[in-house]
């Protein structure tokens, strides 16, 4: 199954201190599947920290800065869409002694998903409609069962 224009889905998820939990590991594998199959054309596994500063003006490191654009673009989508991303709006105080003046910070999720269509956000997860929420899992789980993939059969 091809796609119409480039379908590319970023992981970004929250390793724990010895790397990726269960839940991560088996979301990669189910993602990779879709891969296999053509429903996705590209995967990308990133990886961020507990939370980012939200305040300063400048990042202060350039995965930080990656980090905000993607956060401001997911928002854009959002306010597009009429959704919330509940899990984008923990906020916290961090910083103090060796960590620097406090600032305000967005505590990062443990996982969000960013499919694009060509360089366009097609859809990003978790968000919340009306009919509650949708998660990433949630569209593995309907793009493999229009595949008739196996979720069983997966192994991680």
């Amino acid at each position: 199954m091809q796609t119409d224009g480039e379908r590319r889905v970023e992981l970004w998820i929250r390793p724990i201190r010895d790397g990726l939990g269960e839940e991560h590991q088996a979301l990669v594998v189910r993602l990779e599947r879709l891969a296999d199959e053509g429903v996705v054309d590209d995967v990308c596994v990133r990886t961020w920290g507990r939370e980012v500063d939200v305040e300063s003006d400048a990042a202060p490191t350039k995965r930080d800065a990656v980090v905000r654009e993607r956060l401001a673009e997911c928002r854009h989508w959002a306010r597009r869409e009429g959704v919330a991303l509940p899990t984008l709006d923990e906020r916290a105080t961090v910083g103090s002694g060796r960590m620097g003046p406090e600032h305000d910070a967005v505590v990062l999720p443990p996982t969000l998903g960013i499919v694009f269509r060509s360089d366009e956000i097609e859809v990003v997860y978790p968000h919340e409609r009306d009919e509650g929420l949708r998660t990433l899992s949630d569209w593995v789980e309907t793009a493999g069962s229009s595949l008739g993939v196996d979720r069983d059969r997966d192994e991680v």
